[in-house]
């Protein structure tokens, strides 16, 4: 029966698959035989998978219901023995999920590191901003404790810059701020700062931190120089004295008399910076001379220590100008006067190296006293003539190329004050009594000691300046060419704090 309804026209035939040949067209649909094997026909009781046929054109709108497959091929179809492969779409799908993956970890990896390191440095700049705040509200305590507002205002501000919420430091800003406007309003800027600069200088001369002092005082005066000033000036002396003293006590002798000199810059009439100040200059003269004038040296600082002993370190330096005369004079040969200066450095303790070469020079001493090598002659006032070294002796001891032409008078001693200092002094005549101008005046010493010479003015008069220490000292009138023109006159000097240190020989000439 069939299935379509009646009064419709047949359904056209499939265009999917030809009908089977039928009959002669069957016979002639085979394929010809060219004679050769044809391959055998497949078993039947094996599963036989079709091709693939070719797409097929779609089919044209047909009325009725449209046959299921099998029944429109006729037969049912196998089933393959095996499942297919994944289509490539599934294959592409996976592919595409690992990509994914793959960049979901790199992103974590890159993502968690960060994030961390974020945190912890959140956490590190807020403890460090904490730390800051706090440093700088104690800086400002400080200052408040100290009065000084302005830097206890700035310090806290500083703090709140760094943690705006600090409680502590706004209320204590705020009370500053408060005080210090109130001050403002009442005293000028100046005045402020120098009444902090006095009471800070004020605590230092409690302490006796007198460089601080020094420096607070000075700032005061650069600052308002019309506060108390008489006061500030006062005290500035007392703490630049004070200083000085400081100074000579760590042996800083040059530091000293700075600080000296700077208290007599503002008190002309202080005496005792006045006092310390010309030690300080006697100190630094003394060695000014060390090496090159040894008796000086030892004058100079026996001076000076004399007055002070315990002015700086003046009793090792004139121990040490001690050694330097005495180890000259040695070398000289006038050892009585070398003994005599070992002798006061091993006082100011000289070691035993000085000691050994003091017994050596007083041996050497003892045996020229005992073994003298001229006789000197003495005069009324105790002077000598003795031969002189530089010519050949005759009735006056020396003979220059004229022969002698000078002889010398009588030694007087005057009545002048001695003060450390002495001298010789005379005036050079003709036997009429008349001044002879430019006539020199030679002396020395033992050993070799040899200022240079005087000559005398146009009222024929000469003077040679002596120091404090004693000694034999030979004068003589030398001619022109510097020969010898008169007998050698020993003159015993005191030394320049005895009295008696003023002595005058004249002389005249006598051919």
């Amino acid at each position: 029966m069939s299935l379509i309804p009646p009064g419709l026209p047949e359904p056209i035939p499939s265009q999917n698959k030809p009908n089977a040949p039928r009959g002669r067209d069957r016979a002639l649909s085979s394929a010809p035989s060219d004679g050769k094997q044809q391959p055998a026909a497949p078993d039947s009781s094996q599963p036989v998978t079709p091709p693939n046929p070719a797409p097929a054109p779609a089919e044209p709108y047909e009325y009725g219901a449209r046959e299921p497959a099998r029944a429109r091929s006729g037969a049912a179809l196998a089933l393959p023995a095996t499942l297919p492969s994944a289509p490539p779409l599934v294959r592409n799908h996976l592919f595409a999920w690992l990509i994914m993956l793959a960049i979901a970890g790199i992103a974590l990896a890159i993502t968690v590191p960060f994030t961390l390191g974020v945190y912890f440095g959140n956490q590190d700049r807020s403890a460090y901003v904490e730390r800051q705040a706090q440093e700088h509200f104690q800086r400002a305590l400080a200052y408040e404790s100290e009065t000084y507002t302005q830097l206890a205002i700035a310090e806290l501000e500083l703090a709140l810059q760094y943690k705006p919420d600090y409680a502590p430091a706004r209320a204590k800003l705020q009370q500053l701020k408060t005080a210090h406007t109130e001050t403002i309003e009442q005293e000028p800027q100046d005045l402020v700062i120098a009444k902090q600069l006095y009471e800070s200088a004020e605590q230092a001369f409690a302490a006796e931190d007198w460089n601080n002092a020094i420096d607070l005082l000075e700032e005061l005066r650069r600052v308002k120089s019309d506060y108390r000033s008489s006061q500030v000036d006062l005290k500035l002396v007392q703490a630049y004295v004070a200083a000085g003293k400081q100074a000579l006590g760590m042996d800083d002798v040059d530091l000293a008399r700075r600080r000296f000199e700077a208290a007599l810059a503002l008190d002309p009439d202080d005496a005792e910076a006045r006092t310390l100040r010309e030690r300080a200059l006697l100190y630094f003269t003394g060695l000014s001379f060390m090496g090159n004038s040894w008796l000086d040296a030892v004058t100079t600082l026996a001076e000076l220590y004399s007055r002070d002993p315990d002015f700086g370190d003046v009793a090792a330096k004139l121990r040490d100008a001690h050694v330097g005369y005495g180890k000259f004079a040695s070398a000289q040969g006038a050892y009585c006067i070398a003994a005599r200066e070992f002798d006061q450095a091993i006082s100011l303790g000289a070691g035993i190296e000085i000691q050994v070469e003091y017994r050596a020079a007083n041996d050497a001493c003892k045996l020229a006293i005992l073994n003298p090598t001229a006789t000197p002659t003495p005069t009324p006032e105790g002077g000598s003539i003795t031969p002189g070294p530089f010519a050949t002796p005759n009735s006056f001891g020396t003979q220059g190329r004229g022969g002698v032409l000078y002889a010398p008078g009588m030694r007087v001693r005057q009545n002048a004050l001695c003060n450390g200092t002495g001298d010789i002094r005379g005036t050079v005549e003709d036997a009429q009594g008349n001044p002879i101008p430019n006539v020199g005046v030679k002396i020395y010493n033992d050993f070799g000691y040899l200022p240079p010479f005087a000559r005398t003015d146009l009222a024929g008069e000469y003077q040679i300046g002596l120091g404090s220490d004693r000694g034999i000292f030979h004068l003589v009138i030398v001619d022109d060419f510097g020969s010898n023109a008169s007998a050698v006159f020993d003159v015993d000097y005191p030394g320049g704090n005895e009295q008696g240190c003023h002595i005058v020989v004249n002389w005249t000439r006598i051919k």
